[in-house]
């Protein structure tokens, strides 16, 4: 019985010989087998004639298994693509977070400053005219609040100079006062 076993495995070894080595041809044309094939496919044609059944095996295994491990390298770089997205979105937000409390604590400052200028600003105005207030009524009598009220309206509401466009319509023709020239003579004249 064992030589029978041995004469179809045998068999099975002859059969499979040349179709195997037809194979490792194709790869050898279609792969660059000079540098990454070839060492992989002397070892595996070596050890599928001293094992056949054993190369089939692992053979068959390797088909078989190829795309369990493709799924599984595929699935761990999505893993860790959808992992390092999720951190880097998530350090995005918190970022943006906390640059917005940081811009709104900012600009409620501001605001308060703002209100505290203008609040200041009209404090030390008052204290100033009052105080401006009694000095003249003090050292003018009546008169100072008058001097006072021109002096405050002088302060709060300046007057604007006259701009090119404002002053009325000049005449294209220089007039030239002689007028002023003849009495300033005539009066000399006279004396």
């Amino acid at each position: 019985m064992a030589g029978r076993k041995w004469g179809e495995h045998g068999k099975a070894h002859e059969s499979m010989t040349p179709y195997f080595e037809k194979c490792a041809e194709l790869v050898q044309r279609y792969a660059d087998v000079q540098r990454y094939a070839r060492p992989a496919l002397v070892l595996g044609i070596r050890n599928f004639r001293k094992k056949p059944i054993t190369m089939t095996f692992v053979a068959i295994l390797s088909s078989l298994a190829i795309l369990p491990i493709l799924s599984f390298v595929g699935i761990s770089i999505f893993v860790i693509a959808s992992i390092i997205f999720l951190a880097a979105a998530s350090a995005i937000i918190a970022c943006l977070v906390a640059e917005s409390i940081i811009v709104s604590i900012g600009i409620c400052t501001l605001c308060s400053l703002v209100l505290v200028a203008v609040f200041s600003t009209v404090f030390f105005l008052s204290m100033y005219s009052v105080f401006r207030f009694i000095l003249l009524v003090r050292s003018n009598g009546r008169s100072g609040f008058s001097e006072w009220a021109m002096e405050t309206r002088q302060h709060l509401l300046p007057t604007r100079p006259v701009e090119e466009c404002d002053r009325p319509d000049r005449p294209d023709v220089a007039i030239n006062d002689h007028l002023s020239d003849y009495s300033q003579t005539d009066d000399q004249g006279d004396q």
